[in-house]
């Protein structure tokens, strides 16, 4: 390149659509000051890679709106820009192209992303850089300007000849609201964030001498760390096979940690980085808020300095297996498990509570909720232990059913293992007792608590049948629909809904086991055709596939369901006179299933109806008028049709729901539900 000729280099991007695009959280205004300590760190390891003998330096200036003296009192003026001064190699053509393009991956191997920079201008006017460098035994000088307008820079290469080191100037100018809002005031809270921040460089021991300058004095970070950071108390030896690795603890009490990790360094520097929530159960992302840190370990040793790659991007170990351990090799779950339990010893205080917490709520959770669960916190404590902590109740209920299914698994497995033991003459017959014995506890608890996700349902179930018959808050009742369907699913027949899929135990427990079973559905599936809400038959001739028989059906049930509290019965519109009416239609021949199948029903049919319905004053008159009986608990009346061959009874609501109450009542209290 020829010295002393300007030229021009073009952006291979848009500035402005890649800042249009680049979120920086307003709390967060210090990040573009990071992003350049660390682009300073990395030039000075990259001038150490080429050979140089010379002590690292980064010497970072704050520059206030005020610079004058500060007294020791009042506040502070507020910080405006950063300039940040390193000796590391300089924007020399490599770096320079880099610069110039987004999304570089020039740095790939060192965890850059090749786009912090862009930082720089989200959250300040602009940035000014000059560099001077050297190129073979003459330094240079570079200097041009970062601004959201560019699209190029002046790209003007001098000599320097009285020149007698690298120099390369950052100067971020110009912070821009809201992130000026939000940059500390205090040097000493600045020079914390930085060490947090760079974390890893600086438990290095060829990190650079770093300088945080104010205009009342400096402070050097690498003594601040040493002294508030790395402590003796903090440092552990943990033994691996034969090999000896080093295991430093540290409390990050800055947020842009976001996260408990682990570091795996080798020579000194960060290769792999492990996110420590995943193999520490109850290590949850909440310890921030609750102690305010977070934890991170550093782990480093000659083991692991000579595993890693040439490209120091990950280690050649193995994560371990069956042919590993024939093999006699440290594999990374071994790693991983020594180092895990040192951080559980070290962060017991915080973990414990936090188990215990955990467990009392998911046992209060599987007692009051879902005890169709409660097996499993004997049966399968150390998968229960291991549910994380916090999570909602909709994802507790998803890890208990994870864990059943495992449960039942692993059951059946052994029920068939110690059954082929048996054939295959491997146990005898007492042993295969005795074991089966222990067995059927398993077996006996896990249905059990079936059973008690059966009663619970019910629980739940009569729970809303009891809100139905509230009034709502427009002062209107539920309609029947929503009553209907919570009783058997409207439009409907027993062939597509299972029976746990209704209700119709809140009436007769008998009702759930007939043959065939229709709701809502029209006569000869005929829109214009009368419907019953519910018609059960006794026989599956009207659904089977084959040709009818002829037979006539033994039994008949009818169940006719109105609004609550609805109270404008007539002569010719009420319950009893529809009922009447659908048996009639039956008895006549003409009614067919949905399938279009004959509906017959004879002079020894016997008829059961069922009107579900609030007793109101309007319909008092018309069971009257019927001869109807008061039931013994005056909540309802029934009489027998002769003509028809027909029992009728008018259940009302509360009577439904008292007397399924009083049948179940007993499963609820043994259940303490």
């Amino acid at each position: 390149m020829l010295k002393g000729r300007v030229t021009m280099r073009g952006f291979s991007i848009s500035i402005q659509g890649r800042l249009k695009n680049f979120h920086l959280p307003k709390n967060q205004p210090l990040i573009p000051l990071f992003e350049a300590i660390v682009n300073s760190i990395h030039a000075i390891n990259e001038r150490h890679q080429l050979g140089e003998t010379f002590v690292g330096k980064i010497n970072i200036r704050i520059i206030r709106e005020e610079q004058t003296t500060i007294a020791g009192y009042g506040e502070l003026p507020s910080i405006t820009s950063f300039e940040i001064t390193d000796n590391g190699i300089g924007f020399n053509e490599p770096n320079l192209d880099s610069f110039m393009k987004s999304d570089s991956t020039y740095k790939a191997a060192l965890g850059g992303k090749g786009v912090g920079r862009f930082s720089w201008l989200v959250a300040f006017q602009k940035a000014e850089i000059e560099s001077i460098y050297r190129e073979g035994t003459e330094y240079v000088r570079r200097a041009f300007e970062f601004s959201p307008e560019q699209s190029e820079i002046n790209d003007l290469l001098e000599d320097c000849e009285t020149q007698e080191d690298n120099r390369t100037t950052v100067k971020l100018l110009d912070c821009i609201a809201p992130y000026s809002n939000n940059i500390p005031k205090r040097a000493q809270t600045i020079a914390m964030r930085i060490i947090q921040h760079c974390l890893i460089y600086f438990i290095s021991e060829d990190c650079p001498d770093i300088v945080l300058e104010d205009s009342d004095g400096s402070l050097n970070l690498n003594s601040i760390f040493k002294e508030k950071i790395r402590t003796e108390d903090n440092h552990v030896i943990i033994r691996i096979g034969d090999e000896l690795f080093d295991l430093l603890h540290v409390k990050v009490e800055e947020t842009t940690v976001n996260g408990n990790k682990l570091y795996l360094c080798a020579n000194n520097r960060l290769v792999e980085t492990k996110e420590l929530e995943k193999y520490i159960t109850d290590l949850d992302r909440e310890i921030f808020d609750k102690c305010g840190f977070w934890y991170v370990g550093v782990l480093s040793s000659q083991y692991l300095d000579k595993a890693v790659n040439t490209a120091r991007t990950a280690f050649d170990i193995p994560d371990g297996g069956p042919l590993d351990s024939m093999a006699n090799m440290i594999t990374m779950d071994q790693i991983m498990r020594g180092v895990v339990s040192e951080i559980e010893i070290f962060l017991q205080d915080y973990l414990t509570p936090i188990s215990t917490n955990k467990m009392k709520r998911i046992q209060d959770y599987v007692t009051f909720q879902a005890p169709q669960f409660r097996h499993l916190l004997k049966y399968m404590a150390d998968d229960v232990m291991g549910i994380k902590p916090n999570l909602s109740d909709d994802k507790l209920d998803d890890e208990l059913h994870r864990i059943k299914r495992k449960f039942d698994r692993r059951t059946r497995d052994e029920n068939n293992k110690m059954l082929e033991a048996l054939n295959h003459g491997i146990i005898s017959s007492s042993d295969y007792i005795q074991q089966f014995s222990s067995q059927i506890e398993k077996i006996n608890s896990a249905n059990g608590a079936a059973l008690a996700e059966y009663v619970a349902h019910r629980r739940v179930i009569l729970d809303l049948m009891s809100f139905a018959l509230h009034r709502k808050e427009d002062g209107k009742f539920q309609k029947e629909s929503f009553l209907h369907n919570l009783i058997y699913p409207m439009r409907a027949t027993s062939d597509d809904t299972p029976y746990s899929n209704h209700n119709l135990w809140l009436i007769d427990e008998k009702l759930a086991y007939c043959h065939y079973i229709s709701s809502d559905i029209p006569f000869d599936n005929d829109p214009s055709q009368e419907r019953t809400d519910i018609m059960i038959l006794d026989q599956p001739v009207a659904v089977s596939d084959e040709e009818s028989t002829g037979r006539e059906y033994e039994s008949i049930i009818l169940f006719e369901l109105k609004r609550p509290m609805r109270n404008n019965y007539t002569d010719g519109d009420n319950p009893v006179t529809q009922l009447y009416g659908y048996v009639k239609k039956l008895k006549g021949g003409t009614a067919r299933d949905k399938n279009g199948r004959p509906i017959r029903a004879g002079a020894n049919t016997q008829f059961y109806l069922y009107a579900v319905c609030d007793i109101t004053s309007s319909l008092l008159p018309i069971l009257d008028f019927y001869d109807f009986t008061r039931t013994p608990d005056d909540m309802g009346y029934y009489r027998y049709n002769e003509k028809l061959n027909a029992y009728i009874e008018i259940l009302s609501y509360d009577k439904i729901v008292n007397d399924a109450k009083k049948r179940n009542q007993i499963l609820f209290d043994k259940l303490g539900i």
